[in-house]
């Protein structure tokens, strides 16, 4: 398999490349092992104040211990009935017996209501430490609707996030991707946890590529609805779309920046795939790469003054980085023979790509510099295309480990690998900014 850039080619030019020409290189480094504390988190169902019927009170438990579990910093007491048992023994007492939550394993432990007033929700919430008998805060979560209630839930899991690690939580992010129920695949948008997801194009096509811009407020993808592969935009706000960039050929792998308020894009408008830039609307075009061999898939540093692609200038897809105003080209994968698809890491201090090792495509990480290679899956599975969350913790990727491709997020040392889709084929996820 190639880098998503280099199959459009294909497809459009009618060249035919063989992975099997390729030779296997089994150079496996090391996988990282999980080195951070995973505590114990215990959450009985929210209290619903009087006359706060219609609402599920474990909807909310179920989201945000999922959201918790994610961040890889919780898990869930296991015993659900003992949770509520020992709650039930608190509400009749009206004090919190932490030797007792102690006892069923609780590090932690959050008690909340909620109030449903006409379609207003909203929430108090109150986190303990059970080890020390201490509140750590006591908060009102407000201004939702009945039907927010899932971000809510995510504010409240971002919340306890923040206290534990002192960095923004992720779980009120959101994903964008390719979704196939059918013969066309369309541009989803899903909660970072999976659940929420929603078609934002109903084309009847075929759409690729999607990433998030202007600050979460578009998304740009390809699309072939107007035969060409287009890059188009989809406004958050309304659900209206637009063409960007319709030069001839393809219009592929857009990646935004935002401090340069600029993407970086691959076209074949001049007969071969080079890496341009242009603003959000396709003006001030500008090339940046001149070589007669493919250049594809470009990923910005987080200050905006590089950028990451992937090439086959040296007979094979290697990953290269350059200024972003093309110049000082340097190659950074000197080892294995097919690199492709690099993620800038939003901390701006490792870059995660694919790898083929074995004939399977796996995903590894680097310093910014081509060193310190470091191995995040394993298996007889394919996974690709990398993507960080804008925490800098996490990657989503897609993998072929359930039978067809589905996307997945773990951990950024390879840890807690969590399935986020399900259903269809699913494919290319771009992580949205911090949202508020």
């Amino acid at each position: 398999m190639l880098n998503r850039g280099i199959v459009v080619a294909v497809i459009l030019f009618g060249l035919l490349i063989y992975p099997s020409l390729y030779s296997q290189d089994p150079n496996v480094i090391h996988i990282r092992p999980s080195d951070k504390f995973v505590a114990t988190i215990a959450i009985p169902d929210f209290k619903p104040v009087a006359g706060s019927e219609g609402v599920k009170s474990g909807l909310f438990q179920e989201i945000i211990y999922r959201d918790l579990e994610i961040s890889g910093y919780f898990t869930r007491v296991k015993n659900e009935q003992f949770v509520a048992q020992t709650n039930a023994a608190d509400e009749k007492s009206g004090s919190i017996n932490f030797q007792e939550w102690n006892r069923l394993g609780a590090n932690f432990l959050l008690k909340s209501t909620f109030n449903l007033s006409g379609n207003t929700l909203s929430s108090e919430c109150f986190f303990y430490d059970v080890k020390t008998n201490q509140r750590v805060f006591g908060k009102n979560f407000d201004g939702y609707t009945r039907e927010q209630y899932r971000r809510m839930a995510h504010r409240i899991a971002d919340e306890i996030i923040r206290y534990v690690s002192q960095e923004q939580g992720i779980a009120s992010t959101r994903i964008a991707y390719i979704s196939q129920i059918g013969k066309a695949k369309e541009v989803y948008i899903m909660d970072a946890d999976g659940f929420g997801f929603m078609p934002l194009t109903r084309d009847g096509n075929l759409a690729a590529t999607p990433c998030w811009g202007l600050g979460a407020a578009e998304i740009y993808y390809t699309s072939y609805k107007e035969y060409n592969p287009d890059l188009w935009l989809v406004r958050l706000t309304d659900g209206k779309a637009g063409v960007v960039s319709s030069h001839p050929g393809f219009n592929l792998s857009p990646a935004w920046c935002e401090k340069a308020q600029k993407m970086a894009l691959t076209l074949s408008k001049d007969g071969n795939s080079e890496i341009y830039t242009m603003d959000h609307r396709g003006g001030n075009l500008k090339r940046l790469t001149y070589n007669k061999a493919i250049d594809a898939s470009p990923s910005w540093s987080p200050e905006g003054n590089r950028i990451a692609f992937t090439s086959d200038r040296t007979g094979r897809p290697q990953i290269f980085v350059m200024d972003s105003e093309g110049l000082n080209v340097k190659k950074l994968t000197n080892q294995g023979s097919y690199n492709e698809s690099p993620a800038w890491s939003p901390k701006g201090d490792r870059i995660a790509f694919v790898s083929r090792i074995e004939g399977r495509f796996h995903i590894f990480l680097m310093d910014t510099d081509g060193s310190n290679w470091v191995r995040l899956t394993t298996g007889n599975s394919n996974n690709e295309d990398p993507c960080w969350a804008p925490d800098g913790r996490h990657i989503a990727f897609t993998s072929d480990r359930s039978g067809r491709m589905q996307i997945y997020v773990m951990n950024d040392d390879g840890s807690n690998i969590v399935q986020l889709t399900k259903e269809g084929t699913n494919q290319s996820p771009s992580w949205s900014p911090f949202m508020n």
